[in-house]
């Protein structure tokens, strides 16, 4: 005799990912939020710094390349950045997709 038990799952709408409890997910994808993987000034990123710790190596996350910002004023604070989740509230956001197929064929060469 085979016991079932029954499960309820929850669904991001932005991601779609599956979760066991509702409410708790901060996706990156939605517009409330405003972050960079939603705005329409996000054209790329740029890779973080390499670093050395005795022999360990690492890189520090990439960082949003926006248009908005000019290139001599983009100082970004990258702890600043994951700290937020990228969830940053900028006032130059607007509202767009960004093509991540630009990353995809970028990369798809090297697998």
């Amino acid at each position: 005799m085979e016991h079932m038990k029954e499960v309820t799952r929850y669904q991001c709408q932005f991601c779609k990912k599956d979760f066991k409890t509702p409410d708790r997910h901060q996706c990156k994808f939605n517009p409330e939020l405003k972050n960079c993987f939603t705005c329409k000034n996000l054209k790329g990123w740029n890779e973080g710094e390499e670093y050395s710790f005795g022999e360990w190596y690492g890189r520090e996350p990439n960082i949003p390349d926006c248009v908005a910002i000019p290139p001599d004023m983009q100082d970004w604070n990258i702890e600043s950045i994951k700290n937020t989740n990228y969830n940053m509230q900028c006032e130059k956001w607007k509202q767009g997709k960004y093509d991540w197929s630009q990353d995809y064929e970028e990369i798809r060469g090297l697998f």
